[in-house]
Parts: C-alpha cells; structure tokens; sequence
C-alpha cells in the first residue's frame, strides 16, 4: 500500500496509526507488526494451490482516519487482484465493517469457514 498512497497521505496514516497504537494493547500492537510483513508473505506463497478460497473484505470507510477512504479503495483493488490468481475463490463484501468482521459480522465468517470445508470435502474425500 505505501507504493500506491500519494506519499502525504501515507505519512498521515502512519501518524495517525502511531498515535492510535500508542495506548494499544500488547495483541493490537502485534497485529500491526504482523501486517507489516503479511503482504510479502502473501507475495511469495504465491502462486497458492488449487484449494478453495473466501475473502471477506469489510468495505466500511472512516473519512476521519488520514487515507482511509483512498486505502479502502486500494485494498479492494488488490483483493480482487488477488482473486484474479485463484482459481476457486468468492469475495463477500461486508459493508458494516471496515476490519474486524469476526466482531461486525461473525456469521459471515462462519459461513465462509463452512463454504471452504465444504468445497474441499467436494474435491478431496477425507480418508480416514
């Protein structure tokens, strides 16, 4: 994301994370850390085995955090690119949620789980 947000506005958003994360619980804090180094993750398990895949994308924006509205969009973006590299996969939109949809939406991501074991049961009996 930080190649693709005009450079003020990634600057803005960093400020605002910062001072966000400052009174951050110790697990919020490594969550943050952790997002930092997932896109690469993402980047070299690519290209990702034939398996099925749901991607909730919560597309809520907060036009108070700095970049917000303009990360929201490119998130998508580069969700929907993503999806365009597998070869099973369904993106849900969750409009009242930006990014905790396990809290905003909890059936949704039950019903994903659910949809997943089920398209792999489909492909792949379970041996027992």
């Amino acid at each position: 994301m930080k190649a693709r947000l005009p450079k003020e506005e990634w600057e803005a958003r960093e400020k605002a994370l910062a001072q966000m994360m400052a009174g951050a619980s110790p697990p919020q804090k490594a969550e943050i850390e952790s997002s930092k180094s997932s896109g690469k993750a993402l980047d070299a398990a690519l290209p990702i085995p034939d398996v099925p895949v749901v991607l909730l994308t919560g597309t809520l924006k907060d036009p108070s955090f700095p970049g917000n509205p303009m990360e929201q969009d490119l998130k998508r973006e580069l969700q929907e690119e993503f999806l365009r590299s597998v070869s099973h996969g369904d993106h849900v939109l969750v409009p009242n949620s930006r990014h905790y949809i396990q809290e905003d939406s909890p059936q949704l991501v039950i019903d994903a789980i659910q949809k997943v074991v089920n398209e792999s049961r489909k492909k792949r009996p379970m041996v027992r």
